[in-house]
């Protein structure tokens, strides 16, 4: 599998400590979110992908509420404790930018924090892909944290190692799944802290829902 010198970094960072991801991250749950991404699919209990599931804490969140739910990350450790966590769940290693899925096969995709850690140009690729494998109409959710430029970053509240970083303003989250062919519906503000509480980030993420062409309203 493919890996761009960029990405390397990123992946090993993850496979050396899952867990302290997992722990750091476990109890942010985007409920709002899941529920808003559940009320645009073309079907309620369709297949739906989790792009960069990590250790499956959103998978399984999708598949609780009757959703027939599959992940995949370029992390072959987070796809280990997904599986671990998950048995009845399917889980692959798979690169965001090279889905090995038929065209339309799924109802929704949900990426949370996943394109973040790809230069623009990967984010258009990944996009391209995601709508070749939805369904005319499917929704789509994707998580960014917002800012300006990118950087390789000890970020040490989830990691000691480096990792690479793509921060986006709306308007650039727009444009890009807009250049890809989605009908956006909303982008939100969400400060971490101020939901999550103390010993969380000073930061704000930005979640983008949109639809692939076709359906109804196209």
């Amino acid at each position: 599998m493919p890996e761009d010198d960029y990405l390397s970094g990123t992946i090993r960072a993850y496979d050396r400590d899952p867990g302290r991801y997992e722990r750091a991250t476990a109890g942010m749950l985007p409920e709002a979110e899941l529920d808003a991404f559940v009320g645009m699919l073309p079907d309620r209990t369709g297949r739906v992908l989790d792009v960069g599931c990590a250790f499956g804490r959103d998978t399984g969140l999708l598949a609780a509420r009757g959703l027939r739910a599959q992940g995949v990350d370029l992390s072959a450790a987070f796809v280990a404790r997904a599986a671990e966590r998950h048995p009845e769940l399917p889980f692959r290693v798979m690169d965001a930018r090279r889905l090995d899925f038929p065209d339309g096969h799924f109802a929704g995709i949900w990426c949370q924090a996943t394109l973040l850690h790809l230069k623009d140009h990967d984010v258009s690729a990944a996009l391209a892909g995601f709508r070749r494998v939805l369904v005319p109409g499917g929704a789509l959710f994707a998580g960014f944290k917002e800012g300006e430029g990118e950087e390789e970053v000890v970020e040490r509240f989830s990691s000691d190692a480096s990792r690479f970083y793509r921060y986006q303003s709306a308007a650039g989250v727009t444009a890009l799944l807009e250049g890809a062919g989605f009908r956006v519906a909303a982008v939100e503000r969400s400060h971490e802290a101020e939901r999550y509480g103390p010993g969380h980030r000073d930061l704000t993420w930005l979640h983008a829902f949109a639809h692939a062409p076709g359906g109804r309203g196209a």
